[in-house]
């Protein structure tokens, strides 16, 4: 016998229900494993607790109007939707708007990936075509070499600082696991 066949014959046990052979069969499951017999002990006092509670009293046309309540529940939600006109799955207002941002969507795109072929001038055709004033434009004597970067330096001035510092002996301090 398994948990689940245990399981669905705990209450025909409790209430004397199973014929002999069942029952030894449960009994024997009730041996091997003893946490099965406190989950039988627990439905014994569930089904013991459910005989003192007292029973509810309702009235007459309680059932009446519960049946009535299920019919016009259902009724309600099995209301058929007045049909509307689609556009591929789409209604009228979002496939307006649906249209329209694939149009945009088009535009953009042919803006930004040919722009030449359109007959407005770009940005950088403006400047290209913008002439320069001779003032604003300094001779090359008048202009400072710029600094070396530090890839171009020859040598790695973050080396020098460790160059100075006298190396530590951390022998004494190390202490390895299998020593």
């Amino acid at each position: 016998m398994n948990r689940y066949q245990f399981e669905d014959l705990i209450s025909e046990y409790v209430e004397n229900e199973l014929s002999l052979s069942k029952r030894k069969e449960f009994e024997a499951y009730l041996e091997e494993k003893p946490d099965a017999m406190e989950l039988v002990e627990s439905v014994r006092a569930n089904m013991a607790q459910m005989k003192i509670i007292p029973r509810m009293k309702v009235s007459a046309d309680f059932n009446d109007r519960l049946l009535a309540k299920i019919q016009t529940d259902h009724a309600r939600l099995h209301r058929p939707t007045p049909s509307q006109r689609t556009f591929f799955g789409f209604t009228p207002v979002h496939a307006s708007l649906m249209t329209g941002l694939v149009i945009a969507f088009v535009f953009v795109s042919m803006q930004l990936f040919s722009p030449e072929e359109s007959g407005l001038p770009t940005q950088t055709q403006i400047y290209a075509e913008d002439i320069v004033p001779s003032l604003s434009n300094p001779t090359l004597q008048n202009v400072n070499p710029r600094a070396p970067d530090l890839v171009e330096a020859e040598e790695d001035s973050s080396l020098e600082d460790n160059k100075n510092k006298p190396q530590k002996d951390f022998s004494k301090q190390m202490h390895f696991v299998n020593d």
